[in-house]
């Protein structure tokens, strides 16, 4: 299989003169960063790694765009997605291929410190999300992370990549991993595929902490608008009332939402045309703690 490593770049001039000689150590067949109108010196960085495609972007398009830019110039058949901030082992390929024998596994989410694979369960109305308990041997993951984790390109792009309406991003992985199994495909947690992770080294710089959480909470209704089935849609709906009388607060990221509704109405119709899973089934893996278990 061929693979194609895509960074999203902003501001990170510091991180990329520390983590783009660790990934030009992982042998892909293709390195590309996506500048998305970095202000510090991360274009002349990365100019200096004369092997690495470089995309830049005139503007300032944030992180889910930027990340689709990014897919769209790969040719990989596996596509390697990380942050500027995350160092990848030497062998994080090598580790990850193996996975992509079974046809119906759309992405490896890699092991990084204080994650792992992504549990969930519905209930008060959401879709409430944790850390599952790291194991040594694959996991199911219920999404893999956007900031590391190795995609299998035909059917990204079937499921048309991170959708842009969580710009400037948060949960636009959730997002994506709700719609693919949906759609009946895989995704795994791989304990042996690990990266060192840093975090939060590009939100911080262009939005204060207010903003960024509600658009956190924004993005994670859109999230529920878009993918649930319609029984548990009207019972979010009856939750999210009730956390609004209560909350009055809560109402802010509740209309910051709904001024994306006709999009949301939109989005929502088509995905439908492509739904082979109810929202039991692809909640049905996470409900049972069997421990280890892989897809």
């Amino acid at each position: 299989m061929t693979v194609s490593v895509v960074i999203p770049a902003y501001n990170g001039s510091q991180y990329l003169k520390k983590n783009l000689p660790a990934v030009l150590k992982l042998g892909a067949d293709e390195i590309i960063v996506v500048d998305d109108a970095s202000t510090d010196d991360s274009v002349s960085v990365i100019e200096s790694f004369k092997s690495i495609k470089l995309i830049k972007n005139s503007v300032n398009l944030r992180f889910p765009t930027a990340a689709n830019i990014g897919f769209n110039h790969a040719s990989g058949e596996i596509v390697v997605l990380i942050n500027q901030d995350v160092t990848p082992d030497a062998d994080l390929i090598t580790r990850t291929l193996p996975y992509f024998k079974n046809p119906r596994l759309f992405a490896v989410s890699f092991n990084e410190q204080g994650n792992s694979w992504a549990d969930v369960k519905f209930t008060a109305g959401l879709l409430q999300y944790s850390n599952g308990a790291k194991t040594r041997h694959p996991h199911s993951s219920f999404w893999a992370s956007g900031g590391s984790a190795a995609f299998r390109k035909n059917i990204w792009d079937k499921l048309g990549g991170f959708n842009t309406i969580f710009t400037p991003g948060y949960y636009e992985d959730l997002d994506l991993g709700w719609r693919a199994r949906k759609q009946g495909y895989e995704i795994l947690w791989a304990p042996d595929a690990k990266v060192d992770h840093v975090r939060e080294t590009a939100y911080s710089k262009a939005f204060n902490k207010d903003y960024l959480t509600k658009i956190k909470e924004r993005n994670y209704l859109l999230c529920h608008w878009m993918n649930l089935d319609p029984a548990l849609l009207m019972e979010h709906w009856k939750a999210l009332f009730v956390t609004c009388l209560k909350t009055p607060g809560y109402s802010v990221p509740v209309l910051m939402a709904l001024s994306k509704i006709s999009q949301v109405i939109t989005t929502r119709r088509k995905l439908k045309l492509n739904w082979t899973q109810t929202d039991a089934q692809v909640f049905s893996p996470f409900l049972t703690k069997t421990g280890q278990t892989s897809d």
